[in-house]
């Protein structure tokens, strides 16, 4: 997926910016500022406001109205700007978008000589050995084997394990038998097994590998202090278990350990953005509640009226239960903004699937349709379309999701940065109560 490109080698960049990345992710605030000042003078750009920063977040709130680098990029074809006009300014080629709109995780492929390994469904956050599985419908390849020159094994040595000569002083800080053996924790009871039989048994000797490689032992010769030598291929107890392993990837050898870079404590920006889904069973529709966008918490609340769709009147509870009774006709109630309604679609091809829908506020005379999602998240592919998710995708107990910028170094000590987003599961889900043709019960006219 990114082979062709050094720029995205899996053995120098993390597997995190590569995954996560988004596109024009490379723009952040100060670059957007600074490529949009070069074009000041430009006589098509100045004084239009789609190109100027509108209500930008803080702390680069005082930069309204300056231009924006990033808006100008998107649209130098249509303004006859050559790539060469931003200078160094100019945004590298972009990583593939490894997200998935609909399932709203990331997949990715990296390519190997034994077969090309799978990110699948990763919801975002730290990645290793374990977040890929190789492709088991390709062909298991078999590179050619590199021996190693002989090693000198040592003795395994652990916080807690017994000296293996005799007559040696213990740690008196270390006590195995501290670990009570029950039924109830079989494993401590195989911690002291292990440790007070087979404690001196344990020998570890370094294997080169570097990181983006996939490191197998073929066969393992072992030659004791009397000169025999014994092979993996003629004794079992030097090949790998076959019934367990540590660093197991599924779809590779059982000896086989993927090495990769990863980020390692990455700095991590406030939240970009910050969305909620639940599904509502009593409207038998997914919600998703913005909750922070472009840094800023948003506010939620009923549309305001206005001249063009002014409220309907207020109505008076009746305080007076032994009198006559009147309601009010109400087209709808609990109308707020940033609730972004999804329904059912059954007729998809593949599976279910949520479909994004639009809202009124009928709580008005002359009803007004509320603003449209402004979250990255909630935009389709290509943004311009429909935002669809799979019904699988969603938990039961609702879902949130978060885009921050991630900065971290490569293997060369280089910055990367790039926008991460992450997806959590919810205890409780967000649900709103909405209600249509609503029967008001009013006070009585007052006779005069």
């Amino acid at each position: 997926m990114w082979k062709r490109n050094p720029a995205f080698d899996p053995a120098v960049v993390p597997a995190e910016a590569l995954v996560e990345s988004e596109l024009d992710d490379w723009w952040s605030m100060g670059r957007r500022i600074r490529a949009g000042q070069r074009f000041a003078a430009t006589p098509a750009i100045a004084g239009r406001l789609e190109f100027e920063f509108a209500d930008p977040p803080p702390p680069y709130d005082r930069f309204r109205g300056y231009l924006d680098g990033r808006a100008i990029w998107l649209a130098r074809a249509n303004l006859a700007i050559m790539e060469s006009d931003f200078g160094e300014d100019r945004p590298p080629v972009d990583s593939p978008l490894a997200w998935s709109p609909a399932k709203l995780n990331y997949n990715a492929m990296f390519e190997s000589e034994e077969r090309p390994l799978g990110v699948i469904d990763h919801h975002g956050g730290p990645m290793d050995w374990y977040s890929a599985d190789a492709d088991a419908r390709e062909a298991l390849g078999e590179p050619d084997p590199v021996p190693l020159k002989p090693r000198i094994p040592v003795p395994l040595e652990y916080p807690g394990a017994p000296h293996s000569r005799f007559w040696e002083i213990e740690d008196a800080n270390v006590d195995i038998g501290g670990y009570p053996p029950d039924a109830a924790h079989f494993a401590t009871m195989l911690l002291v097994d292990l440790v007070y039989s087979h404690g001196d048994d344990w020998f570890v000797f370094p294997v080169s590998g570097r990181v983006g490689q996939l490191v197998t032992l073929r066969t393992l010769s072992v030659t004791d202090s009397f000169g025999r030598t014994y092979s993996s291929d003629d004794h079992e107890g030097l090949r790998a278990p076959e019934d367990f392993s540590i660093f197991k990837c599924d779809g590779l050898h059982d000896e086989t350990l993927v090495l990769w870079p990863v980020a390692e404590s990455p700095l991590e920006s406030q939240p970009l953005e910050r969305v909620q889904f639940g599904v509502d069973e009593h409207s038998n529709a997914l919600w998703a509640l913005e909750r922070i966008v472009d840094r800023r918490e948003v506010v939620r609340g009923p549309t305001d009226p206005d001249d063009a769709h002014p409220a309907h009147p207020a109505t008076v509870p009746l305080t007076n239960l032994q009198g006559p009774r009147e309601y009010a006709y109400a087209p709808a109630t609990g109308m707020e903004s940033r609730w972004h309604p999804y329904l059912l679609d059954w007729s998809a091809q593949d599976a279910p699937a949520y479909v994004q829908w639009g809202l009124a506020d009928y709580s008005l005379q002359v009803p007004r349709p509320m603003p449209h999602p402004d979250a990255e998240v909630l935009k389709g592919d290509p943004p311009s379309s429909v935002h669809k998710i799979a019904a699988s995708a969603m938990a039961q107990g609702g879902i949130e999701l978060e885009r921050r910028w991630q900065l971290a170094r490569d293997i060369a000590g280089r910055p990367v940065l790039w926008i991460q987003r992450q997806r959590r599961a919810l205890r409780n889900p967000p649900a709103r109560t909405i209600r249509f043709d609503v029967m008001k019960e009013t006070a009585p006219p007052v006779d005069a």
